[in-house]
């Protein structure tokens, strides 16, 4: 595997773990939280930067469903970021204590787009989930240990995202979305970070699991004149 491409999972990994981690406000604060944030944006950054041929590649080619899809979450997704970025500095208190103009609005802002990044992010992360399979195919073993490996490892997903699931009405995560309940005050505090990270690491699993499938069913059984092609829409990168 090429430097680059294991500085990408690097980054990538590192993100999205962080990313979990800023979302237990209650339990991560304060200017630990601030400072974790802005390590997230850096690394945010750092991933565009990695991918830079998908910009440069965004007015070539033909777009197909998939590639309008992909292009939409990815912008989606930067909006959503910016929102995280922007409002962070506004609810500061510790690295960039704006005092309490703007805090209100910044609150909401801040709530409403970490909700949506955390779905957008995954959905990506399932966008993209066939990278990490075909890297995992390189891995040299026989055909019986492969298939072996294989079903384990869909019956863990499978595992993983019925919990995700189960998470997912417990915390009525949809309601975060549209901000109709304050989840800040949500929070069941005899639950440590590390249950949390866990819990939020399988409501991703499940929407990222959800993305990759309905993405493969598509390219199998959707319109042959919707679809690009069978492999990754025509980008440049992999952003």
């Amino acid at each position: 595997m090429k430097l680059k491409s294991i500085i990408k999972m690097i980054t990538d990994a590192a993100m999205f773990v962080l990313f979990l981690l800023l979302m237990e406000r209650h339990l991560i604060a304060g200017a630990l939280h601030e400072w974790l944030g802005i390590a997230m944006g850096i690394l945010f950054l750092l991933h565009n930067a990695l991918n830079y041929k998908w910009f440069s590649a965004l007015f070539k080619g033909k777009y197909g469903a998939l590639r309008i899809v992909q292009t939409t979450v990815n912008f989606l997704l930067w909006i959503a970021m910016l929102g995280c970025m922007i409002s962070g500095v506004l609810v500061s208190e510790s690295i960039f204590p704006a005092g309490a103009a703007g805090y209100e609005l910044g609150r909401f802002l801040h709530l409403v787009a970490t909700a949506w990044s955390f779905v957008l992010m995954s959905v990506h992360l399932g966008l993209h989930w066939h990278i990490f399979l075909s890297t995992a195919k390189r891995v040299s073993a026989g055909i019986r240990i492969k298939k072996f490996i294989l079903w384990g490892f869909r019956i863990l997903a499978l595992a993983v995202c019925a919990y995700g699931g189960c998470i997912l009405l417990e915390r009525r995560f949809w309601e975060e979305l549209f901000y109709l309940i304050d989840y800040t005050k949500e929070y069941d505090y005899a639950k440590n970070a590390f249950v949390y990270l866990i819990e939020s690491g399988a409501m991703a699993a499940l929407f990222a699991g959800l993305t990759y499938y309905a993405k493969k069913l598509f390219l199998h059984h959707g319109p042959r004149r919707l679809r690009r092609n069978k492999t990754e829409s025509v980008t440049g990168g992999e952003t």
